[in-house]
């Protein structure tokens, strides 16, 4: 017994050696093969790894000649060079960044720069996951992070965007923003901004990434001249695509503070509002102004007081256009004021702009009750933003703000939202629950639930959600009453109590039934 139990363990060791002895053995062949005829061992190698689970892979690394592999890719075999490709991802990807560039520097260089698009997306997978995990090892090795600049030109779009997400992870090290705007990558930069217009919106975006990051980012992409190009690019008026891409690339770069900074101190804000309000007898306005209008509401989000009394222009045409005019202006002007409602300094602001506001407060809710359906989804989702107010923030003034707001909008403004809740289609049905969510959490909502008839028994009636998306949302909406410190003293305590125990039982609960039917019953 003894005996048979050592043979079977020998046994059971050598069969789990084989593989790793068997890859290991493969790798060794490959240098005593022809170039031409690899195929077949690279399709075993291949067999072989990715039979192996990752942590026995990565002890056997150490023992293999990786530099045979990349040896293979020194064809004419397109498919050989493929297969290739597909090994040395399994092979390196079980190795550490630095350890990839120290050793392997040279042939992935080569592999980069190999003709066939799909070789190249193979390699910068993997300079992908380097360029994540390490970025300051990949900023030390130039020529590599030349060769993949050359690359940000491709029209392949396995290519070209990998390569330029790459450029953009290394800018984040400070010694890779330093090595991205030396002089042979700006050239590269600028060879493929020459190609068209995808790719030289696709440098843009490199900059704009970057300069969002920090100051200093902002600072060297300044320097290099590319954000006044993009600058620029916003002001034509030959090519309207154009215009649309610059202008959401510098609404991105608003939404970091140095970045609205730099824009502000440029004039380049100033310069967006007048061509803003030039646009508006424009008969192409319907197709910029929507991204001007995203601009300046990304802004305003953000600096409500300063943009709400500095750019009148802006104000005026958002309020005008949430009741009248282009159905998409329509659409991201009722975005906008819910983007600006949406924080107390833009409550703060927007209350002061007086009967406008109020009159588009009462715009928003005559869409509730009469407009088109994608309309009328977007108005509830930008009531939701009007009403909202964290714990923290419901201070009489802003309650007693959003309460008016919400009366006035429209008649019966809550069981018009109630009555919205309760309609068989999703894109109104979840907006509605949603805005009733946030109505529960204010003091002034609770008392309107309580005084509607039939609303109390609504919240704790599972039966009247269905789908998975209904049942949650219901289940936040009661989650808010029974979490908010004013129910009890408004609802009273025994049906906090209930509301309780709904919550406890999470909101897929289905309650057992009372009573079970006995044999003969009919």
């Amino acid at each position: 017994m003894v005996a048979d139990a050592v043979t079977m363990k020998v046994h059971f060791i050598s069969k789990m050696a084989a593989p790793e002895t068997a890859i290991t053995a493969l790798v060794e062949r490959l240098a005593q093969i022809s170039l031409n005829n690899m195929t077949e061992a690279l399709e075993e190698l291949k067999t072989a790894i990715t039979a192996l689970n990752p942590s026995d892979l990565r002890r056997v690394i150490p023992n293999l000649s990786i530099g045979n592999v990349f040896l293979c890719l020194n064809t004419q075999d397109r498919s050989q060079q493929r297969l290739c490709g597909e090994v040395l991802n399994h092979l390196l990807s079980t190795l550490s960044a630095s350890a990839v560039l120290e050793h392997f520097n040279a042939q992935l260089i080569t592999w980069i720069k190999l003709q066939d698009d799909y070789l190249k997306a193979q390699c910068l997978s993997e300079l992908s996951r380097i360029s994540k995990e390490s970025p300051e090892d990949l900023s030390r090795h130039e020529d590599l992070v030349l060769a993949i600049v050359e690359q940000i030109s491709s029209d392949a779009m396995d290519v070209g965007p990998t390569a330029a997400s790459v450029i953009t992870n290394i800018g984040q090290d400070a010694n890779g923003l330093m090595i991205i705007f030396k002089e042979p990558m700006m050239r590269q930069f600028a060879k493929a901004m020459e190609k068209n217009d995808v790719t030289r919106f696709r440098v843009y975006q490199i900059a704009t990434d970057l300069s969002r990051q920090n100051p200093e980012a902002l600072t060297a992409c300044a320097q290099s001249g590319l954000l006044r190009q993009l600058v620029n690019e916003a002001g034509r008026d030959d090519d309207i695509l154009v215009q649309l891409n610059a202008i959401e690339l510098l609404s991105d770069l608003a939404t970091s503070p140095h970045g609205l900074q730099f824009l502000d101190e440029q004039g380049i804000v100033g310069r967006l509002e007048t061509m803003m309000a030039e646009l508006a007898q424009n008969p192409m306005a319907g197709l910029v102004l929507p991204g001007l209008i995203k601009f300046f509401g990304g802004l305003a989000k953000n600096h409500p007081k300063e943009v709400l009394s500095k750019f009148d222009h802006f104000v005026r045409l958002v309020l005008n256009n949430v009741g009248d005019g282009d159905p998409n202006l329509r659409g991201v002007s009722v975005d906008t004021v819910g983007l600006i409602a949406s924080t107390p300094e833009g409550k703060t602001a927007l209350e002061k702009l007086g009967n406008p506001w109020l009159e588009c407060v009462q715009t928003l809710g005559s869409i509730l009750k009469t407009g088109a359906s994608e309309l009328k989804s977007r108005t509830l989702q930008a009531m939701r933003h009007i009403c909202y107010l964290q714990a923290e923030h419901q201070t009489t003034e802003l309650l007693a703000l959003t309460e008016r707001w919400f009366i006035s909008s429209t008649s019966d403004a809550f069981t018009c939202v109630w009555t919205m809740a309760q309609q068989p289609f999703p894109d109104i049905r979840l907006p509605a629950l949603h805005l009733l969510e946030t109505i529960a959490a204010l003091p002034w909502g609770q008392k309107v639930m309580n005084s509607t008839p039939g609303f109390k028994e609504y919240v704790l009636d599972r039966t009247t959600e269905h789908s998975k998306e209904g049942k949650e949302m219901k289940f936040e909406m009661v989650r808010a009453l029974a979490d908010s410190p004013t129910a009890t003293d408004i609802l009273g305590q025994p049906y906090v109590i209930h509301l309780h125990e709904y919550v406890n039982q999470g909101p897929f609960y289905v309650a057992a039934q009372s009573e079970v039917a006995m044999e003969g019953d009919s």
